[in-house]
């Protein structure tokens, strides 16, 4: 009986490895697909065909390419927003990513690409945070936490998703920000105006003084 078990069980892990590899098979043909649709300037075709490659589970190096060129698609629409996202994702999925010289001289999204670094992510945070456009900055500001930034940077980067959790309501959220910020900078402070907010000044304040 136990060795008929067994062989059920091996059966069972057998199949879905098999089904794994029928999936990762179809999600890289989709990938194929939809790359050649973008080469034909079929761009909408192409935005649903890799949006479906996702979706059906790429590599991570396979991810990349797929967003790299969503982001190619958003910045021919003008959609500069977008393409910035697309090239987060991408970045995130291979944060080694380059262009090859073709893409990396386009006049559009050349300099975007360019733009992409953990610290040019964290500025355009900081600066939608500044002009309360707060959905938008949580993507920058989480995009250059994936990216990669200095301790230093990443603090600032925890303590302005702090504040952001906070202003929506979001205290757990919040206060597992702020434990962030202070794991990589022990030493943080608020400054004054900071400090003195009535919702997130005492969460922080009650953090660092059990630290």
């Amino acid at each position: 009986m136990r060795r008929v078990l067994l062989l059920c069980l091996a059966l069972l892990a057998g199949c879905a490895q098999f089904e794994q590899l029928v999936q990762r098979t179809k999600a890289q043909s989709t990938l194929v697909d939809g790359l050649r649709q973008y080469d034909a300037g079929d761009y909408a075709a192409s935005t649903r065909t890799l949006g479906a490659a996702l979706e059906l589970g790429l590599s991570d190096d396979d991810r990349a390419v797929a967003h790299k060129h969503l982001a190619f698609i958003q910045c021919s629409w003008g959609q500069e927003r977008e393409c910035r996202d697309q090239f987060r994702k991408a970045l995130a999925a291979n944060p080694a990513l380059e262009l090859d010289p073709a893409e990396a001289g386009h006049p559009v999204w050349g300099p975007i690409f360019r733009s992409m670094s953990g610290s040019s992510a964290l500025s355009a945070g900081l600066k939608l945070y500044e002009q309360g456009d707060y959905a938008e900055s949580v993507k920058n500001l989480q995009g250059a936490l994936e990216l990669g930034v200095p301790v230093k940077q990443r603090a600032n980067a925890h303590k302005h998703l702090a504040f952001i959790q906070c202003s929506w309501g979001q205290e757990r959220q919040c206060r597992d920000e702020f434990r962030k910020a202070l794991a990589a900078d022990p030493q943080l402070e608020l400054a004054p105006a900071e400090a003195g907010h009535p919702v997130w000044g005492p969460i922080f304040r009650s953090l660092k003084t059990r630290r």
